[in-house]
């Protein structure tokens, strides 16, 4: 195991230390001063914490406090609930100490992703799934020093949009400098918009990435997928990756309605390539054939569940809370559940 202290105390009075342990069992010690956030304090020393918008509205620095006494800040949006900050959950931006404190972090330390840059490239492929959801590769101009781990997002900048919006990726970092992305459409959104009526292949954008902090917990011998909607990106990328590894997934799968739902003939391809995969579809309306009636969480099974089974989850948060409240029934403790919520960008 190894262990650092990060950085002196500079200037103000120093009044507690927050103790880092990553996933691969490495720590840091940082000091975090009277008034600072966790986050804060991380940066002050050039601490290694994943991050995004520093207010409180993206979940990209989530953590899990196992020890100590803390405060968040709650006079803002507070990317968990009342359940999670129960748990342990804090969000590092809006957290401060009122004593020394622990937190695990839910990505190692080492074989860290690349720093979040700027990146441009074309589009090299772009088609419609379904109805509501667009399928966008793009072709990156440069792959060379990008580096990012499968559960991450881009923020992507389209010409004549505006303000760049936020999507996972789907495709592995094995297939860059392609990246593919699935885009939820929305009515009169900006990015929906040009998606749908003005991008084609070789038009130029602009993203920075990677950014997030959601991925996969390597020590886990089964994981236990589920996704709604668009969510389902961040975690197919996880479960691509699990090729070859001797994991175990399992990966619930849901949307609305029937002519909601996409990726289904790839999704069995991606099945019968991987015997240690299976998949379960549902949807709340129109459900025929192998599909299921229900949502995605309603996919879940008592029996689906061993020890050192780690559980992801990404979708709206309804999904999210839903699911979280079913995997706690079946006995799964609040440290083995990760997740990612996201709201439609437009």
């Amino acid at each position: 195991m190894q262990h650092g202290h990060v950085g002196r105390k500079r200037g103000g009075y120093l009044m507690h230390r927050a103790r880092l342990i990553f996933q691969d069992g490495a720590e840091l010690s940082v000091p975090v001063e009277a008034g600072q956030t966790v986050l804060e304090g991380a940066l002050a020393v050039d601490a290694p914490l994943r991050y995004d918008c520093c207010t409180g509205s993206c979940g990209s620095c989530v953590v899990q406090c196992v020890d100590g006494t803390t405060v968040v800040d709650s006079t803002g949006k507070v990317p968990v609930n009342a359940d999670e900050l129960a748990e342990g959950l804090r969000p590092a931006c809006l957290t401060r100490l009122s004593s020394d404190a622990t937190f695990e972090m839910p990505y190692p330390l080492n074989a860290a992703p690349s720093l979040p840059a700027k990146h441009s490239g074309v589009i090299f492929n772009l088609r419609l799934a379904a109805p509501s959801v667009a399928l966008l590769t793009l072709k990156l101009d440069r792959a060379e020093g990008l580096t990012f781990q499968s559960g991450q997002y881009v923020r992507l900048a389209a010409p004549g949009v505006g303000e760049a919006r936020a999507y996972s990726i789907a495709s592995t970092a094995a297939e860059l400098p392609l990246i593919e992305l699935m885009i939820r459409l929305v009515p009169d959104g900006k990015m929906s918009r040009w998606v749908q009526d003005t991008a084609k292949v070789g038009d130029r954008v602009r993203l920075q990435a990677p950014l997030g902090s959601f991925g996969l917990d390597d020590r886990a011998h089964r994981h236990v997928f589920v996704a709604g909607g668009t969510g389902l990106a961040p975690v197919l990328s996880m479960i691509r990756s699990l090729r070859g590894r001797g994991a175990s997934a399992l990966l619930c799968f849901g949307c609305t309605r029937r002519q909601d739902l996409f990726y289904v003939e790839e999704l069995a391809a991606l099945a019968a390539s991987m015997p240690e995969l299976e998949v379960r579809i549902a949807v709340m309306e129109g459900a025929e054939g192998a599909l299921r009636s229900g949502t995605a969480v309603s996919l879940l099974d008592p029996t689906d569940f061993e020890s050192d089974t780690v559980c992801y989850l990404c979708g709206p948060p309804p999904m999210v809370d839903a699911a979280r409240k079913t995997l706690s029934a079946h006995g799964v403790p609040a440290g083995a559940i990760r997740a990612e919520r996201f709201q439609p960008g437009g």
